[in-house]
């Protein structure tokens, strides 16, 4: 049960880590305008952009989500950490930090149905060598 429940919780803790550094990001983000410059459908249909911070230019990679539309040439608006505009994304922050929790709960659930599965296992073994052994089971040979 380990082999399942110890990759799980290195999961959540991986998500929320996620969580938590795009809810940083979120309380400081600033916004600007991009432009979409090429797309990939073969590589998750993702596409590249590029913005301007301070005279510099920067580009980043989005993979549309729920229902999200661009086309090249399209001017987007683009949310960037203003410590590190490498780090940015064609959504809020606060959008990517929910994104990035999503699969916890059932993480977490799974990893709750295991300890519950595995208590259970063991009370039951428990049980039944308390009444083998009540039962007469094997007793120690008299010396």
């Amino acid at each position: 049960m380990l082999i399942i429940a110890g990759p799980l919780i290195i999961g959540v803790t991986f998500f929320m880590y996620g969580w938590y550094a795009d809810r940083v990001v979120a309380r400081r983000e600033q916004t600007t305008s991009g432009t979409i410059v090429a797309h990939e459908p073969a590589n998750h249909d993702r596409y590249e952009y590029t913005f301007s911070v301070n005279n510099q230019t920067y580009s980043g990679w989005q993979v549309p989500y729920d229902g999200d539309q661009f086309a090249i040439g399209q001017v987007v608006t683009v949310h960037y950490d203003p410590l590190d505009p490498n780090n940015s994304a064609l959504v809020d922050f606060d959008e990517l930090s929910y994104r990035a929790s999503a699969p916890v709960p059932l993480m977490v659930a799974v990893i709750l149905f295991l300890a519950l599965f595995m208590f259970e296992r063991r009370r039951v073994v428990r049980r039944s060598t308390r009444s083998f052994q009540v039962k007469g089971g094997p007793t120690k040979p008299c010396s």
